[in-house]
């Protein structure tokens, strides 16, 4: 099953913003957890600083495959070529 979405909509990358912000706070979560633990100190664990930097990741990740997106769909109108995979049976 294939879900339709459309790149050039603010949503979509809205969307995609927020997967990578939930995902990379879960897993800055679990390493510093784990850090603490491998040091063997107590847990001084800044919410904050783990929000901040994951939106900082975050919002890095979305901005440079947005730019890159842009990139290919002007490169993409500037040459139209047929990019089918079987290019064996072309009409």
């Amino acid at each position: 099953m294939k879900i339709a979405l459309k790149r050039s909509s603010p949503t979509f990358w809205l969307f995609y913003f927020m997967i990578h912000f939930s995902f990379l706070l879960v897993v800055l979560f679990f390493v510093r957890i784990l850090w603490f633990r491998l040091i063997h100190e107590t847990y001084r664990l800044d919410f904050g600083e783990i929000a901040f930097e994951s939106v900082f990741y975050a919002f890095f990740i979305t901005l440079i495959k947005w730019i890159r997106y842009v990139i290919g769909k002007k490169r993409y109108e500037k040459n139209p070529v047929d990019r089918r995979k079987n290019n064996l049976f072309r009409e």
